[in-house]
């Protein structure tokens, strides 16, 4: 792998990776996401790996041209807090993703199998039958210290698993591919515009705590289920989601699939904020996010927001 931690380094490799036509991309990051801070985004092409260090002033920059059209697809595997995170640190908007859980519920799909939140470890064995073996020490540091990814000097066994993470991504494109009876892809780009656009969800919101207020209503992406509750994303920071538990609400979730958005509203949270519970927002009042300009009082009303 090729560390690049310059402007001056990034723009030298710019003109390969315009020319490429399939890239693996990923990204690190402490809390990845809209408030989190982006550290390290991954680049794969068919010969080598490059690291770029987003920390460094102008680097990733540099990289928009790239991560930004559609005429060269990128490998990503759950873009969504990447996506997010690139979107409101950076001003760059994805284009062009083929994104592998995508292509994976998709799959499901199509053989009439409950669909499931893969990790890229488990799709590359199930695939390509390969298996990340520093992951799981990795993951464990990770847990440990929340914070490995914005240290420099870069430990060499993080560079190792970021690499790592990315340099199979073209690879599972072409197998995900033949599986799907898809060669270009282009049933699962359409699909995974989705996991791109969730960067703009709530951004009405200008802060976690915002979402702290009783018939706030908002959306909410569905990431995952157990057999007594759904899980939703909500782009208002990496480790805050929202649930729906209470045995009657679950019915009106009956009609969404993985990465469907719902209309919903916030009927209490944990103690720490960081679950909200939710309720669905009835079809016929869901109006509220066509217009931004508006939000709800702490009264229930619908009031004009405040410009900023």
């Amino acid at each position: 792998a090729v560390l690049i931690d310059s402007r001056a380094g990034a723009e030298e490799v710019l003109p390969e990776l315009l020319s490429a036509r399939l890239l693996g991309v990923d990204c690190e990051g402490v809390a990845l996401g809209r408030w989190g801070r982006l550290c390290l985004c991954q680049v794969a092409t068919s010969e080598r790996v490059y690291l770029f260090d987003a920390l460094r002033e102008g680097v990733l920059e540099v990289l928009r041209p790239v991560l930004s059209t559609g005429s060269c697809i990128k490998v990503m595997h759950d873009c969504r807090e990447d996506s997010s995170a690139l979107l409101s640190q950076f001003d760059i908007e994805l284009d062009g993703v083929f994104d592998s859980q995508v292509a994976h519920t998709m799959m499901l799909e199509q053989k009439a199998t409950r669909p499931y939140q893969i990790s890229l470890n488990e799709l590359l064995k199930g695939v390509l039958q390969l298996e990340n073996d520093k992951s799981q020490p990795l993951g464990q540091k990770m847990k440990d210290d929340p914070n490995v990814w914005f240290y420099r000097p870069m430990h060499e066994d993080l560079i190792t698993y970021a690499a790592q993470d990315v340099m199979y991504l073209p690879l599972l494109h072409r197998r995900l591919c033949d599986e799907l009876g898809d060669p270009s892809g282009g049933r699962v780009l359409s699909r995974s515009q989705r996991y791109v656009d969730y960067s703009r969800m709530n951004h009405h919101l200008s802060s976690p705590k915002a979402a702290q207020r009783r018939s706030l209503r908002l959306q909410a992406m569905l990431a995952t289920h157990t057999e007594t509750a759904l899980y939703f994303k909500l782009n208002l920071g990496a480790h805050r989601q929202g649930v729906v538990s209470r045995e009657e609400a679950l019915k009106n979730f009956k009609d969404l699939q993985f990465g469907d958005i719902a209309d919903c509203w916030v009927s209490a949270w944990n103690t720490t904020g960081n679950v909200l519970f939710l309720e669905r927002l009835e079809p016929t009042n869901a109006s509220f996010h066509e217009d931004p300009d508006f939000t709800t009082g702490k009264d229930g009303r619908r009031k004009r927001r405040r410009p900023r």
